[in-house]
């Protein structure tokens, strides 16, 4: 093996070449259009473009990516987590082509990648199941229906052939039952191209906890310990630790032997995780298989840094024909180990993505951040919007996740709204630290997606802004007056937030400032005085505490970074302008997209919140709905037709006006 070909993108791909260029060997990188100038291509020896821009065009088209391997001279391909990795033709295909394939067999593949097999196989083995049901591809709603029934409500439908949350609904009422059937199945079929799903009995309380395994050509299998996962947004993960802090050792001494044995009776080759689900009925601490991944997890680096183990490594030893690298009695696990997705996205908004430019992408030096992106990279709707995997390790799991919420902090990310507030607040609640991290987290703890941004915070920020805009001139700070002046009022709206208005004064005592609650009061009384106030260029807080704040301007966009709180800001323009081309009562797109489908009609009757298109963008569905009662005007959009953000889709005349 001396140069291998990466089958994937962004930090997926980066995190292959760091160890392949560590263990002496070349690497390519595989393209598509709008992945271009990405970080990954420029980190390969070789880069080879790929023609088209989504993923069933590029990452998934089996023939462009072998043609890529035999013009780059790659003796071997790496599929790294998602696209092909769990597909048992590539596989086949690669090592027909004479190829080494960096992974399980095809076999091992096969047999886990259809969920609905694998639960039989497990079943073979001995591993309990949740309840669940198969359904076929051309069976009857009405039978479906009863399936689903005899399931019991609330259930799950989950797409066979993926993960990742792709072509997962979880329906409560039977009303909704048809509906997320075919939801899932359009999603699975996108994102997989398999539409076969199935049901699974949703159990809300529960742990999603998962056992890594890798075995050898030579009969050997090794756990490397387990992960808990449970901390979940639209069915993926978003926060994941090792090891798990709140099951019972017995039982998870129970689970890892479950997963070697299932592991043995395959003949598994290669890196796998065996998930379960724990819950606790009667007292008692219960668990049941759910899936295998044949392939890397997203979430491998925690098992790394509790055992000081490259796998990446380990998955192309065993790919050479080496032996497992270490026996089970030779892996030990170590201290605690904590990772958190930072998303381009807005958990206050429904998680909804966020796209453009990212200016600024710097972390502290004291975690580890896998990440496909950097400053200046441009995030667009064709993939995921995951920016990063920020990971730490400490000797304990409180210590651990003190370090990463103030490296989270202290980070500085600017251009684009995320969840970095919320994976903060989700680190220093009272319920995570206990352990209580069921799968049911956020549903418990609604205000993690929703931080409250301190008072005083707010008028740091506000006050360091109105600063920064007043550059030194000759030494004497612009807007200066001897006596005190007309205040100057900066409109203000935070990314993902508040819309605010500042009123500054200059005196002879330095800056003063107001903070007023909304545009509404610009031309009421003053507002509330700020606790922030400015002597020599320093922010002061009260009783002579100073603080630093740095402020970063990129056109009409204005960061602050305090090493606390990180906030970012659009100035209004003093004079607004008109927004011609709106219609009035006309629901927008959130972002660029793909028409997926058209819910309605001219002339039909709506209700506040129904669906009126579906839209997919960053690989997920959204639903643009009415926000008014009323009755269709006009449909301006198409299924398939892709649109731009904040484009008109569907007009809405109220009710009333239309009687």
């Amino acid at each position: 093996m001396r140069r291998i070909l990466v089958a994937n993108r962004g930090e997926i791909a980066r995190r292959v070449f760091r160890t392949a260029r560590a263990m002496g060997l070349q690497t390519v990188a595989v393209y598509s259009e709008p992945d271009a100038d990405a970080p990954f291509v420029h980190d390969a020896d070789v880069a080879v473009a790929l023609r088209g821009s989504t993923s069933a065009e590029t990452y998934l088209d089996v023939v462009q990516i072998l043609d890529a391997a035999r013009r780059s001279g790659a003796d071997a391909i790496h599929p790294g987590y998602g696209f092909l990795s769990e597909n048992p033709g590539f596989a086949e295909a690669v090592t027909a082509a004479g190829l080494t394939w960096i992974g399980p067999t095809p076999e091992s593949i096969r047999a886990m990648a259809l969920k609905v097999e694998a639960k039989r196989i497990a079943a073979d083995a001995g591993l309990p199941l949740v309840p669940g049901a198969e359904l076929a591809e051309d069976i009857a709603d009405a039978d479906a229906q009863q399936i689903a029934e005899a399931v019991g409500f609330p259930l799950m439908v989950k797409a066979s052939a993926g993960g990742g949350g792709k072509g997962m609904r979880i329906v409560s009422d039977p009303a909704d039952f048809a509906e997320a059937i075919e939801s899932a199945r359009r999603e699975a079929l996108s994102s997989f191209g398999d539409p076969t799903v199935f049901l699974e009995r949703y159990l809300p309380r529960s742990r999603h906890v998962e056992v890594q395994v890798f075995g050898d050509r030579h009969g050997s299998v090794v756990h490397l310990g387990e992960r808990e996962c449970s901390i979940q947004r639209r069915h993926q993960k978003i926060v994941e630790e090792s090891p798990s802090p709140g099951i019972d050792r017995d039982l998870a001494a129970h689970m890892r032997a479950a997963a070697v044995a299932l592991a043995e009776r395959m003949g598994y080759v290669g890196a796998g995780t065996v998930e379960f689900i724990v819950w606790t009925e009667g007292g008692e601490q219960r668990f049941a298989f759910l899936e295998m991944n044949t392939r890397l997890q997203v979430e491998h680096p925690v098992t790394e840094l509790v055992t000081g183990l490259d796998l990446v490594e380990w998955q192309i030893r065993i790919a050479r024909g080496e032996e497992l690298p270490r026996e089970q009695s030779e892996i030990n696990v170590a201290g605690h180990a904590i990772e958190v997705r930072l998303y381009a996205e807005d958990p206050a908004h429904g998680y909804l993505p966020s796209v453009g430019t990212l200016q600024a992408f710097e972390f502290p030096d004291d975690v580890r951040v896998d990440s496909g992106v950097e400053s200046g990279s441009v995030i667009g709707t064709h993939y995921d919007p995951m920016l990063a995997k920020v990971i730490t390790h400490a000797p304990d799991r409180a210590t651990c996740a003190a370090i990463l919420a103030r490296s989270l902090r202290r980070a500085r990310v600017h251009g684009l709204v995320t969840n970095r507030d919320s994976l903060v607040a989700v680190l220093e609640s009272p319920r995570f630290h206990s352990g209580d991290t069921t799968t049911a987290f956020l549903e418990q703890e609604p205000d993690v997606l929703t931080p409250r941004l301190p008072e005083e915070i707010l008028d740091r920020h506000l006050a360091a802004i109105a600063l920064s805009g007043q550059g030194p001139d000759d030494g004497v700070p612009r807007g200066w007056r001897n006596v005190p002046a007309v205040p100057e009022i900066t409109v203000l709206e935070r990314l993902g937030g508040e819309v605010v208005a500042a009123a500054a004064w200059f005196t002879r005592d330095g800056l003063e400032l107001n903070v007023l609650d909304s545009e509404a009061d610009l031309y009421a009384e003053p507002g509330r005085a700020a606790g922030v106030f400015v002597q020599d260029g320093h922010l002061l807080l009260r009783e002579g505490l100073a603080s630093t704040c740095q402020v970063s301007t990129y056109d009409d966009l204005v960061c602050v970074d305090d090493g606390l709180w990180s906030t970012q800001w659009r100035i209004r323009p003093r004079f607004g302008t008109e927004d011609v081309g709106s219609a009035a009562g006309g629901a927008i797109t959130p972002m660029p997209g793909t028409i997926i489908s058209v819910e309605v009609s001219v002339g039909d009757r709506v209700a506040p919140g129904q669906t009126l298109v579906v839209l997919e963008a960053m690989k997920m569905e959204h639903r643009v709905v009415a926000d008014i009662a009323g009755v269709v005007g006009d449909v301006f959009v198409e299924p398939g037709q892709a649109v731009d953000a904040h484009a008109v889709v569907v007009s809405v005349r109220p009710a009333e006006e239309q009687e």
